[in-house]
C-alpha cells in the first residue's frame, strides 16, 4: 500500500480531441489502482472527434471515493495538453495546486487568441509551469512525446513509485510493441527529470 492520504487527490487533464487526454487519464487511473488506492475517473468528450474540448478527471484516495467529479477549486493537479484548454480548467485547481501546461497550441478556431498574450495570462497564474513539449519531443526524435513529457513532470506531484509508472506504461502500450513502450518511457523520464 502506498502512503495513506489525508484526503482525496484530484487530477484534471484538459486538451482537445485526438490529443490523448483520455490515455493520460487511464495511465493515472492505472497507477492509482496499482498503488492500492480507491480511484474513479470521469470524462467529458464534447466534440472530441472534431478537435473540440476534452477533459478527464481522476480522483484517488485511501478511502472509498464517492464522487467522480472534481469540484471547482478542489483539484490538486492540472495537466494541460493544450494552452487554451488549460485556461478553461484553471478555476478547478486549488490555490496551491500544481499546473503543468504544454506551450504547443492547437489552433482549431478562427478566434484563437494571440499566443504571447495566452502564455502571459497563463504565466501570471501562481503555480503554472509552461513546458515547451514540442522542443523536448524534437530532442527525443519522437513527435508524439509531449503528453508523456507532461505526465512525467506531473508524476512528481503524485504519490506513486517510478516502478508503478513503468508497469502501467508498459501495459498500456504493450499492443503497440517495444519501440513505442521505449519511446513513451523516455518521454516520461525526461518529464520526470525536468526542472521547471
Amino acid at each position: 500500500m502506498s502512503q495513506n492520504l489525508d484526503q482525496a487527490f484530484s487530477v484534471v487533464i484538459g486538451g482537445v480531441g485526438g490529443q490523448g487526454a483520455l490515455t493520460i487519464a487511464q495511465l493515472v487511473l492505472g497507477a492509482a489502482w496499482k498503488a492500492d488506492y480507491f480511484t474513479i475517473q470521469s470524462e467529458v468528450h464534447g466534440m472530441s472527434q472534431r478537435g473540440g474540448a476534452v477533459n478527464a478527471q481522476v480522483i484517488f484516495d485511501s478511502r472509498p471515493v464517492t464522487s467522480p467529479v472534481v469540484t471547482q477549486g478542489g483539484g490538486d493537479l492540472l495537466i494541460g495538453l493544450e494552452p487554451l484548454e488549460a485556461m478553461r480548467y484553471l478555476g478547478m485547481i486549488k490555490k496551491d495546486g500544481a499546473i503543468f501546461v504544454s506551450k504547443s497550441p492547437i489552433k482549431n478556431m478562427d478566434t484563437y487568441p494571440d499566443e504571447s498574450e495566452l502564455f502571459a495570462k497563463l504565466s501570471s497564474v501562481e503555480n503554472v509551469k509552461l513546458v515547451d513539449t514540442a522542443l523536448f519531443a524534437k530532442q527525443l526524435g519522437y513527435s508524439q512525446a509531449g503528453n508523456m513529457i507532461l505526465l512525467g513532470l506531473a508524476s512528481t506531484k503524485m504519490p506513486f513509485e517510478l516502478s508503478l509508472w513503468e508497469d502501467v506504461i508498459a501495459e498500456r502500450f504493450k499492443h503497440k510493441g517495444e519501440k513505442i513502450i521505449s519511446n513513451n518511457m523516455k518521454a516520461f523520464t525526461l518529464g520526470r527529470n525536468l526542472e521547471v
